[in-house]
């Protein structure tokens, strides 16, 4: 039997839930071994058959942690190497060196979402010609892999998120939005919170809460500055349970990110009848289909974010019909054995190739 080696985090997160989604169907026909950075709460019971290791190091960027990996090539003989995260730069490298046919990153982030030296974009782009394809999650990912990695178009595969949808059902509150992400600028939550009184004047009992880690404090102060405090809860990180509940009993939820590659709580929310209002860039614009999932709004312009939340509270029948369009959408193209299936069956083209 055929061997493949997976590169991961386990947590309860959507990520993990898709990849040991596909790791399950992979081991139907191969043997998967998967090799965790993390291995914590698993949102998803792995088929016995798989082989889960956890390297030496927090993350696999020493020596040992090459060696750990050697070994394991050595002993299973992989002909398929597929990672992401903190495993990319270790299995295109020690894949390439030990001559694996096939070797996949897949590549879940933007570069401009975070700070880049060009030292850092020059080294991966000379990973990345280690690896004989790369998956994207987005149109945009596979454009910012070309732009600032240099990577060949014809060696991209674009394969969008995917989530589970949820069993429960809940009921809406008309007066509650929500928005999901961590606390970092690059999620534009000072746009909304400045959009934020002028909603208020209209819906004076609207509630915005904040749901996500890392430190709220800036935009704590912020929500004050505005008076709109009495408006806006941060909840800080909660479980995924707890996110699509609350998500759920959202009227809309919001994602004004200055970019984002995909974004996992857009099609959560559309697997919950829930409609979204995000910027119009990068991957979210890719997602929502603006007047028919939601709205999208100019990226930083809290003045348009603002009328457009307006515009969809004042029309509750425009709601539940962005709710259903969404509802739909989300089980034609993010539902996530629909979309693990597509995800292993092109592996196992390639395989077969």
């Amino acid at each position: 039997m055929k061997t493949i080696f997976i590169g991961m985090t386990i947590n309860d997160g959507s990520v993990t839930e898709f990849f040991l989604n596909l790791a399950n169907r992979l081991s139907k026909k191969y043997q998967v071994v998967i090799i965790a950075d993390k291995i914590e709460t698993q949102p998803v019971a792995v088929n016995p058959s798989i082989r889960v290791f956890q390297w030496p190091s927090e993350r696999p960027t020493k020596f040992r942690d090459f060696i750990f990996l050697a070994k394991l090539i050595k002993k299973y003989r992989p002909i398929l190497m597929l990672s992401m995260f903190s495993s990319v730069n270790i299995f295109l490298v020690a894949g390439f060196i030990f001559r694996i046919k096939h070797r996949i990153a897949w590549a879940r982030t933007i570069s401009s979402a975070f700070s880049l030296k060009s030292s850092l974009a020059k080294r991966k782009s000379l990973v990345y010609k280690l690896a004989s394809r790369i998956f994207a999650n987005s149109v945009s990912t596979k454009n910012d892999l070309i732009e600032t990695f240099n990577v060949p178009s014809n060696k991209i595969t674009v394969i969008s998120n995917a989530v589970r949808k949820p069993e429960f059902q809940t009921s809406v509150d008309d007066n509650l939005i929500t928005f999901v992400g961590r606390m970092h600028p690059s999620k534009g939550i000072d746009t909304l919170l400045k959009a934020m009184p002028k909603v208020v004047s209209k819906f004076p009992k609207i509630r915005l809460q904040i749901i996500g880690g890392g430190d709220q404090q800036p935009f704590v102060e912020l929500a004050e500055k505005l008076q709109v405090s009495n408006n806006v809860v941060f909840r800080g990180r909660q479980t995924k349970d707890v996110l699509l509940r609350e998500l759920s009993r959202s009227y809309f939820s919001l994602v004004p990110s200055v970019v984002e590659a995909f974004g996992f709580v857009i099609i959560e929310s559309f697997s919950v009848c829930t409609p979204v209002i995000g910027s119009n860039s990068s991957g979210i614009a890719e997602v929502v289909r603006h007047g028919q999932d939601g709205f999208l709004f100019e990226t930083g312009n809290s003045d348009d974010l603002a009328e457009k939340m307006l515009h969809l509270l004042a029309d509750k029948e425009l709601r539940d019909k962005f709710g259903q369009n969404c509802h739909r959408r989300f089980a034609e193209e993010y539902e996530i054995d629909n979309v693990a299936e597509v995800v292993s069956k092109k592996i196992s083209l390639l395989i077969n190739a």
